[in-house]
């Protein structure tokens, strides 16, 4: 009887410290270290995925147990706007748990970060247009941060729900299905996208 509930305890513990580190994980880092000179010597386009490791305490520990090759813990998608690289993810709030589907500079969304990396879809432009396009939708909406982290439902979206849902609601011959588990709920995790067969890497900076 003790042991049972000692591992209904730890259970629920796992749950709340995952549930933490992804929320931090998904939370706008502080500093100064990119900046978009930087990527004219390997060009960004419309589409590219970039995807981050965070300074902050949490965001090593998501690294950590949500990911195979831990080295990144968040995720967003680049639009070119005027001449402009700004970013697409949904992020929330270190104090209150609240966010949305925000967009900013590249150069905000990379200050401070020292690991990141850039990916490119394998799909005909139109494609890849239609992508950003269906990311743009949510943040025109305000669709709100996911903290039930329901994979299947896309009123809410945590960061790399957002993703996956804008690709799959796009390509129908490449499903991004979700393999990270927890408490019999399936989540997606960073892999799931930059790690897909019809995503190529375009440049790392792991320092």
């Amino acid at each position: 009887m003790e042991n049972g509930l000692f591992m209904s305890r730890a259970k629920n513990k796992a749950f709340l410290i995952l549930f933490i580190f992804q929320l931090f994980g998904c939370t706008q880092e502080v500093g100064n270290s990119f900046s978009q000179k930087t990527s004219y010597k390997f060009k960004l386009k419309n589409g590219t995925i970039v995807c981050r490791l965070g300074n902050g305490y949490f965001s090593n520990y998501f690294r950590l147990y949500a990911s195979k090759e831990q080295r990144y813990s968040h995720i967003g998608i680049i639009s070119v706007e005027n001449d402009s690289l700004m970013v697409y993810p949904t992020e929330a709030s270190e104090l209150t748990g609240v966010g949305y589907v925000k967009r900013e500079s590249l150069d905000s969304f990379l200050k401070g970060i020292t690991v990141y990396g850039f990916y490119e879809f394998n799909y005909p432009q139109e494609v890849i247009s239609n992508i950003v396009d269906n990311v743009k939708e949510y943040h025109t909406i305000k669709a709100p941060f996911d903290l039930s982290f329901d994979s299947y439902d896309d009123s809410k979206l945590y960061c790399t729900e957002l993703i996956a849902r804008a690709i799959n609601n796009t390509d129908n011959t490449t499903k991004i299905e979700p393999t990270l588990k927890l408490n019999g709920k399936n989540l997606f995790s960073l892999e799931d996208i930059y790690l897909n067969k019809k995503v190529e890497v375009i440049h790392l900076s792991l320092n």
